[in-house]
């Protein structure tokens, strides 16, 4: 399967797919071991959204690892 991998400036350590799925654009993320896809919405860039998905897992992450520190304190 060839690969359409895009680079975003701040999201070092992402690779990002840009493709079909029946007749709707996605973008699949692969980073840090985890593979992420999302449709892309009406009106948004493929970086736009490649930034909202990226934007949501660190987001998740951090809540995590604060949750964590809580739990050991």
């Amino acid at each position: 399967m060839p690969k359409n991998p895009f680079q975003l400036g701040w999201n070092k350590g992402w690779d990002f797919l840009l493709f079909l799925e029946g007749g709707t654009p996605k973008i699949e993320a692969s980073g840090f071991g985890i593979t992420m896809t999302t449709d892309i919405k009406k009106g948004e860039s493929p970086s736009q959204t490649a930034d909202r998905l990226v934007f949501k897992e660190q987001r998740n992450r951090k809540s995590i690892y604060y949750s964590w520190l809580k739990s050991i304190s």
